[in-house]
């Protein structure tokens, strides 16, 4: 197996050997090589094995293994001592890359232990279900409308509809939003959290069947809308959310990426953090 392979792993296999020692750790396990008298130690070999595996498969036959993963861990020691001895560590490329590898490792460390040490559980999940099925808006609307470029544009439209242009016609010969102008501006039933921006669907909360909302700017140009019906919306029960294979790991993640932006503004505002503008 080639050694340049093993030594060139992503970052996080870097910081095995590269900045990755902290001084203050008693690591009282076996010694199972000495380089220049620096140990390898049986967690060295722990920690470096977890590591490769996360990267490789691991090898069938365990004594092969141990032996091919000690050997390198060998190689990586005597090749960063090299390093070193060459001064590579002041040279300021290798010092910043060292110094985001160590910043990454503890953060990566803080947000793991966050995680586990207060999981989000189905209480959790179901809490917020209840809050966002509360805050959802209970209809759907069967939805049409022709996108232009300018506010020109939209108001000319409008007008053309307030004088009696029907509103399919114009969608085909004006919208720019050539999926949607061949069925006449159709875009099906539209709810909340369907993927349209804001500025479109709360204007469509405010119209009524067969009502035609003034031109609306979003970052896509200028849309003029139409409802053609509005029903119900089937909003699924708590049990049912659970049983979808996405859905509840996805407001986990959501609860999670919360509670840790929570916890960052927190340390945020405790810290001391100057910064300087450029001159």
């Amino acid at each position: 197996m080639s050694v340049l392979r093993n030594i060139a792993l992503p970052l996080a296999l870097t910081a095995v050997l590269l900045g990755g020692c902290d001084k203050k750790f008693a690591d009282d396990s076996k010694v199972l090589a000495t380089v220049n008298g620096e140990k390898i130690t049986e967690k060295d070999f722990e920690n470096y094995l977890q590591l490769r595996q996360n990267q490789q498969e691991p090898i069938a036959d365990k004594e092969k293994e141990r032996k091919l993963v000690v050997d390198e861990l060998i190689d990586r020691v005597v090749l960063a001592q090299h390093g070193s001895a060459l001064g590579y560590e002041k040279e300021s490329d290798v010092y910043f890359r060292l110094k985001r590898v160590r910043e990454n490792v503890l953060a990566q460390e803080v947000i793991r232990k966050s995680f586990t040490q207060t999981p989000v559980t189905d209480d959790d999940v179901k809490k917020r279900f209840e809050t966002e099925i509360e805050k959802t808006n209970k209809n759907e609307y069967k939805t049409r409308h022709i996108l232009v470029k300018s506010e020109e544009d939209a108001q000319d439209v409008a007008k053309k509809l307030k004088s009696g242009s029907g509103f399919e016609q114009l969608a085909k010969t004006r919208s720019t939003d050539a999926e949607t102008a061949k069925r006449g501006g159709d875009l099906g039933w539209v709810s909340q959290g369907t993927g349209f921006v804001p500025e479109f669907f709360n204007t469509l909360m405010t119209l009524q069947k067969g009502q035609v909302s003034d031109p609306v700017k979003s970052e896509f140009g200028w849309h003029v809308i139409k409802v053609d019906d509005i029903r119900p919306l089937k909003l699924p029960t708590f049990e049912e959310f659970m049983t979808d294979p996405r859905a509840p790991a996805s407001l986990r993640r959501r609860i999670q990426e919360e509670r840790l932006q929570d916890m960052l503004k927190e340390l945020k505002t405790k810290a001391k953090i100057v910064t300087t503008t450029s001159s």
